[in-house]
């Protein structure tokens, strides 16, 4: 029994393996054939021939039907003047596939397409011009009536499609990620399934982006009359970012008619989809209401004209609450409507009875975007806003976190001119006043903190009133009038400033947006501004910059062409009073030249030289000096914002009297004692003077002093003076 089966066993693997192999053989065989009839077929009907890097014949890959892929497939542009760059189509695999049985009858049937990855890109240029007129006229068309499009299905799998037309401003690029398309496709009338999951990478109609970087899934069933030349989609469910949308549409030989709308919307799936990070475990909003939105597209099928779009969209008594700290808004409502009809002239997006209330208070407005090449915005606001729940639905740009509160009551019609780059301000009245607003941007290491007080538009000005707000430990009151802003706005002239700015604290190192190490990783760029002219008055009670403290700083500072003029400043620092004029210019980038002339009555040693380090020298430190002087300095140096004051190139002249002086234990002047102590030196002078001297030496004591010392090329320079000291009388200099 058992060798009967064993022998009828190997005789069935017997008759596999041999047909296996002679289908292998013959496929090998007539693959050459094969592909050769399939490319032929291919180019009769195109104007532009396909290029292939080779052709493959699979079976047992695509069993049980018979495949021909193309490799590397490409077809150049069908403009006059394209080149090898100019794509239309470009797939790295094109798979065709048959019924092995069709071949053996030389009947060239194609069931299905496999298209994975590519890209197709339609184009029209500014002139009408196609760049897919690929295709040869159907009566100069001479195909094998054995060779026909029998399809049932296409597979098309990570190919990207973008449609440009350049004449009428519309612009739709889309991944597909996985779609399949099945259906009778060589009947005269028929229905295909689509079905797949794709990328709207770009949907933009003129100047105004409908849709971008949102996912579509979709399962439809559409209508197709080949004979009257008419497709139709009956309603069908489709999301768009995972939200449900009905569409329904039609395209005869002479238009298109497209319909979509909202399908039970909620609110809270709106916000929840458009402003968490899905990727992200975190809450989500809560509340209630629905979205309206009903969008129609329709026209006529020329290149030469776009496609009108009409939008209604808005929501009705909504509410949200923020998931962490419970925040409310409450009331929404909008009205809102887009449309191009009537061509680039008549173009218009407006929101019409915004509405919503917040913890603050309620907020109305009205705003309303025409020519959109230049855009022109007007609108009205009144109201409260809650910045923490605004931020948490808007994601407002390069801000990272903020909260607070903010009341607007403003009238504006703003033209942007983006050639160049400026704003044209037709009208902006109005104020805007901040309660107890904290604010973070992105890649900035300041936090801007308990910011209160008022700006204000008037005309061509603008205005801070009684705004105090802290960086890091520095506190700051601001109250300001800029004028020229329409101007300045435009390019073309400065903005004029009159600033007063109280603090009783500054931190330098607060107000950079970097840390001093990022500073010096970065490219430099200018600090001081060239546009801006005025003066600004400065009350500052201390100021730290690094290690150095300066208090009672009372002064104006004068701004004009990348130049700060201070007339007259004074200062309290290490102790003494300081006054004079100061004058800042960056003629390179964050490279500035400092020059001054100041003067106190009461600099105090110890103090002074404690405070700046020992003026970066060792042999006479605050431990070893002390004494008052009165001082006229005159000061020229460069300051690189990264590393500092470049002391080689300090050009410099010290008036100074000094009274009281003391010299306690200074090391050079024990260097000579020391030197004296030698054989020689005591045979000279003798034990007991030389310990007399050194006595004398370690402390030295003077009523007064006078000299001009200098200070260039990195060289200290002091001429010739005549000290008379507890220790010594001596002519100096050197």
């Amino acid at each position: 029994m058992w060798k009967t089966v064993i022998k009828i066993g190997k005789w069935v693997v017997g008759i596999v393996l041999g047909l296996v192999l002679l289908i292998t053989i013959l496929l090998y065989a007539f693959k050459d054939k094969i592909c050769g009839v399939v490319i032929a077929e291919v180019n009769t009907y195109l104007k532009v021939p396909v290029s292939v890097s080779d052709v493959d014949l699979a079976f047992w890959g695509s069993f049980p039907n018979l495949s021909v892929d193309f490799n590397n497939v490409y077809i150049q542009s069908a403009y006059n003047h394209a080149s090898k760059h100019d794509t239309l189509l470009y797939s790295e695999r094109i798979r065709l596939k048959f019924n092995p049985l069709d071949l053996w009858n030389k009947n060239y049937h194609v069931k299905a397409i496999e298209i994975s990855p590519g890209t197709l890109q339609l184009k029209i240029n500014k002139k009408g011009e196609v760049n897919y007129d690929i295709f040869k006229p159907s009566d100069s068309t001479a195909t094998s009536e054995k060779f026909d499009l029998k399809l049932q299905e296409i597979d098309i799998d990570n190919v990207r499609f973008t449609y440009y037309n350049r004449l009428t401003g519309q612009l739709y690029k889309t991944k597909f990620i996985k779609s399949t398309l099945s259906g009778d496709f060589s009947a005269s009338k028929y229905s295909v399934v689509a079905e797949g999951k794709a990328m709207v990478l770009k949907a933009k109609s003129g100047e105004v982006t409908l849709l971008s970087n949102k996912t579509l899934d979709y399962n439809l069933s559409v209508n197709v009359d080949q004979e009257k030349g008419i497709v139709s989609l009956p309603k069908a469910l489709i999301n768009i970012a995972g939200l449900p949308f009905e569409i329904d549409g039609k395209v005869d030989p002479d238009s298109l008619n497209f319909r979509i709308q909202s399908k039970d919307i909620l609110l809270t799936d709106l916000v929840n989809k458009f402003s968490l990070d899905a990727a992200e475990d975190v809450k989500k909003f809560k509340g209630d209401g629905t979205i309206d939105f009903d969008l129609g597209i329709h026209g006529k099928l020329e290149t030469t004209e776009p496609s009108t779009i009409l939008c209604d969209f808005g929501i009705e008594n909504g509410s949200l609450t923020e998931p962490y700290q419970g925040l409310k808004i409450s009331n929404i409502n909008v009205a809102g409507k887009y449309s191009n009809e009537g061509g680039a002239e008549e173009e218009f997006l407006e929101l019409r009875k915004v509405h919503f209330r917040t913890a603050g208070g309620p907020f109305n407005g009205d705003i309303r975007v025409t020519e959109f090449i230049n855009p022109r915005v007007e609108g009205k606001a009144n109201g409260n806003v809650d910045l923490n729940i605004a931020h948490a639905i808007f994601k407002f740009p390069e801000v990272e976190k903020v909260s607070g509160a903010v009341r607007v009551n403003t009238d504006f019609a703003i033209k942007s001119q983006t050639e160049v780059g400026s704003v044209d301000v037709e009208k902006c009245d109005g104020d805007v006043i901040m309660k107890n607003v904290w604010v973070k941007l992105l890649d900035d290491k300041r936090t801007f903190e308990k910011i209160n007080g008022s700006v204000f538009l008037r005309g061509d000005e603008a205005g801070i009133q009684n705004t105090t707000l802290k960086v890091g430990s520095t506190d700051l009151k601001v109250n300001g009038l800029f004028s020229n802003i329409y101007d300045y706005f435009k390019g073309l002239s400065p903005l004029q400033t009159e600033v007063d700015i109280e603090s009783n604290f500054i931190k330098i190192e607060d107000l950079g947006s970097s840390s001093k190490q990022e500073k010096i990783e970065e490219e430099r760029f200018f600090v001081l501004p060239n546009d801006i002219r005025g003066s600004v008055q400065l009350t500052v009670g201390n100021l730290q910059y690094e290690k150095h403290r300066f208090s009672n700083i009372l002064g104006r500072m004068n701004i004009q062409n990348q130049r700060l003029h201070f007339p007259q400043i004074s200062l309290v620092n290490a102790d003494a009073l300081v006054s004079g004029a100061i004058i800042i210019e960056e003629k390179s980038p964050e490279i500035f030249t400092i020059t001054a002339q100041v003067a106190s009555k009461n600099l105090k040693f110890k103090p002074l030289f404690k405070e700046w380090d020992n003026f970066e020298q060792t042999v006479l430190t605050d431990q070893n000096i002390s004494g008052r002087a009165e001082a006229e300095l005159y000061f020229n140096a460069p300051f690189d914002l990264r590393s500092g004051i470049g002391m080689k190139a300090i050009n410099a002249k010290l008036d100074l009297r000094v009274y009281d002086g003391q010299l306690k234990n200074v090391s050079s002047f024990k260097d000579i004692t020391s030197s004296l102590k030698s054989s020689s030196g005591k045979l000279v002078m003798g034990k007991k003077n030389i310990d007399f001297l050194e006595q004398k030496l370690s402390s030295i004591s003077f009523k007064t002093m006078e000299n001009s010392i200098l200070i260039h090329d990195g060289k200290i320079e002091i001429p010739k003076m005549h000290i008379s000291s507890s220790a010594l009388d001596m002519d100096v200099a050197g």
